[in-house]
């Protein structure tokens, strides 16, 4: 949170928001002072501050939360629109492809740029791209506020799960973690906080930003639970290939169970290293010490860069200490459990990680992608992401299998966390609405398919929950729309000296 106001704030902001930028720049977030922050876009601008309640959760336990009074408007507010019914189901948003900001919605905004802003490495500036801005090679993209790259998937099923079919409702990222210690029986952690960083007597993690759903799954009603995540899986596709036959295993774990139809909504910003740690932690971005994927650290004044490979497999050493994975709690409550984590990045506390291998310099070696029993040919050879994260997919998929094989001698694990890569690659690279998606989500329901077959052979079918999510959504963007971004950053006064830009649009002033 930045203690005060830069004076070059204000004239950067107007230039972001001049109306030759309007195709491109969705809007400007910003913390002007303590517990207080600033939206502007072309259309207007808000000032909001953010206030603590005290109120009672699930259970009738006290627990302090954020609420937030609008201070001023200037002509419209950008982000007075925060439903999460906007764009649900697949006609919807092909309908209403490239929405404007006026035609957008931003669930959560308000506790979405706060937490953001909690990190004693946020910028100075966050930069919104709209929805329509193509400013890369990508023909889908995600990282901002808007409903479409926030929604994720939600599907659970299985021990401790009714089959309640599609509820018209949505959950936060930050609610995964603690709902799957619920279903585990988690034990609640004697100087947990919750939202605020204020004591929370029924927290299940150390620091509990989320809620369990508990509407949703029965306390205790699993011994074991398989969370399966396919990145950057863009909701209303998945639910659509479910729905049409295209994914049958994950249809077969929807029809006996229960599906959030208006999906699970990521936190800012909705990018990949962010909101895997916020589902593993049950933390928001702001609060885990996992910003984005790329940040400016000001204390080192180094870049960490999580998606290069030289930093990828320690990409847990910027998680906050006083943050709690779900690995390690469920350690805290049963130190014999185990655990494992199959090519995910939160993989800290875990007794089996696909990562830890890596650090530890025994690579797994991944299988020939033209060889594999679950692959779509066609893309294979015509895409080298596709082909390099089929292999990565399959190569997680078989240590999953192994695991509840116990081909090792390892017992049953009672919680896995598996995930797949292939949709978020193909989402970008062809677009969440292409056949290069469909193929991905298709390749990837056959995978899942291996892994409902092991854990039936292992007997514990009846005792295990499965939990399919995604890390963040996934939004067609306008190839025709591409005011090159560089050319803005430029434009900006001291750039590359006073004024730095991270990951195209975290704006840092020195």
């Amino acid at each position: 949170m930045r203690e005060s106001a830069d004076p070059r704030l204000g004239e950067i902001e107007s230039l972001l928001i001049e109306p030759q930028r309007d195709p491109h720049v969705d809007m400007v977030l910003s913390s002007p002072g303590p517990d207080r922050y600033r939206v502007a876009s072309p259309l207007g601008s808000v000032e909001f501050v953010r206030l603590i309640d005290t109120g009672t959760d699930d259970d009738g336990r006290p627990v302090d939360r954020y609420r937030y009074e609008v201070d001023a408007v200037v002509d419209a507010d950008p982000i007075a629109a925060t439903t999460d019914d906007r764009f649900v189901g697949l006609a919807l948003e092909r309908e209403g492809v490239f929405p404007t900001r006026d035609a957008n919605a931003y669930p959560h905004a308000h506790d979405q740029i706060a937490q953001f802003f909690d990190s004693p490495h946020a910028p100075d500036l966050v930069v919104q791209h709209t929805a329509g801005h193509h400013y890369d090679t990508n023909l889908g993209e995600h990282g901002s506020l808007g409903v479409v790259q926030a929604r994720a998937p939600f599907i659970a099923s299985g021990a401790g799960v009714p089959a309640r079919g599609t509820l018209p409702q949505s959950a936060r990222m930050v609610d995964v973690a603690p709902t799957v210690l619920h279903l585990l029986g988690g034990a609640i952690h004697p100087g947990g906080v919750g939202p605020t960083g204020s004591p929370r007597s029924g927290a299940l993690l150390a620091r509990q930003d989320g809620d369990a759903l508990t509407s949703i799954v029965d306390p205790a009603g699993a011994q074991h639970v398989v969370l399966i995540l396919l990145d950057g899986c863009n909701a209303n596709v998945l639910y659509e290939a479910v729905a049409t036959g295209v994914a049958p295993a994950i249809a077969s774990l929807a029809a006996a169970g229960t599906t959030l139809g208006r999906g699970l909504l990521a936190s800012l910003p909705t990018a990949t290293l962010a909101n895997h740690t916020t589902a593993s932690t049950g933390v928001h971005p702001g609060h885990s010490g996992v910003l984005h994927n790329m940040w400016l650290d000001r204390d080192r004044q180094t870049t960490p860069d999580l998606l290069a490979m030289d930093q990828m497999f320690d990409a847990m050493v910027h998680l906050r200490s006083d943050v709690e994975t779900v690995h390690e709690a469920i350690h805290r409550a049963r130190p014999d459990a185990f655990t494992a984590a199959l090519f995910e990045f939160c993989d800290r506390g875990a007794d089996a990680s696909s990562f830890a291998d890596f650090r530890g310099g025994r690579p797994p070696a991944l299988p020939d992608p033209a060889t594999l029993p679950d692959v779509t040919g066609d893309f294979v050879a015509s895409s080298g992401a596709y082909s390099f994260m089929s292999g990565v997919d399959e190569r997680a998929t078989c240590q999953a299998i192994a695991l509840w094989e116990r081909r090792d001698g390892n017992p049953l694990p009672d919680f896995t966390f598996l995930s797949l890569a292939l949709t978020d690659e193909a989402g970008h690279e062809g677009g969440p609405h292409s056949e290069m998606a469909a193929a991905a989500i298709a390749d990837s329901d056959r995978r899942v398919a291996r892994v409902i077959d092991a854990v039936d052979r292992s007997g514990a079918r009846g005792r295990t929950a499965f939990v399919v999510i995604a890390d963040h959504g996934m939004e067609a963007n306008d190839p025709t729309n591409d005011l090159p971004w560089d050319q803005t950053m430029a434009d900006l006064p001291g750039r590359g000296h006073d004024v730095i830009d991270v990951a195209a649009g975290l704006i840092y002033l020195r």
